[in-house]
């Protein structure tokens, strides 16, 4: 009898392939982690210079500060109190007033504190010029204006409804 011997793996070309595959993997894993641990480095350098500068900055700003001349921080100082005053403007008061004085045939466009003078900058548009005087009557009724006046006026004639643009200046009370 006759023994059959069936080989059904055909031979690999190349048997150092999976072994040299591994060897090359691992490598580049080690040096992964050292550029890894280089960068750890490189960061920790750079916190410590930033550390540095920081409480070098500190010191040096105190310094600066103490070096300044009066006129520096009398003007740092009225600076800070024109920003306060722009911040404790009677906002509300002076809304809820142009609120209750307009109309649906006027439309306001914007409204511009001047601080120093307690005057309001209006600028809107009217349908027409009677609507426009009825409306700056309104606005001297309410208890937070003092005078009104009519700084300008434009008929839009390019429009076919021809509405009044204008530009009003108010005057606010109660303000200390």
């Amino acid at each position: 009898m006759t023994f059959l011997w069936l080989d059904y793996q055909q031979p690999h070309p190349y048997p150092w392939a999976g072994p040299l595959l591994l060897g090359v993997a691992a490598l580049m894993a080690m040096l992964s982690m050292l550029y890894l641990f280089d960068l750890n480095d490189s960061a920790e350098t750079v916190e410590q210079k930033l550390a540095l500068m920081d409480r070098q900055g500190k010191h040096g700003m105190d310094a600066q500060r103490t070096r300044q001349s009066p006129q520096v921080l009398a003007q740092e100082v009225a600076r800070a109190n024109e920003v306060l005053q722009q911040l404790t403007l009677p906002w509300q008061e002076l809304l809820q007033a142009v609120e209750a004085a307009g109309d649906r045939k006027v439309s306001l466009l914007s409204m511009e504190p001047d601080l120093e003078k307690h005057q309001v900058k209006i600028s809107g548009e009217a349908r027409d010029m009677m609507v426009l005087l009825n409306y700056i009557s309104r606005l001297e009724a309410q208890a937070v204006f003092g005078q009104v006046d009519l700084q300008s006026h434009q008929v839009q004639l390019r429009d076919p409804d021809k509405p009044v643009r204008f530009v009003l200046l108010a005057a606010w009370k109660g303000r200390s």
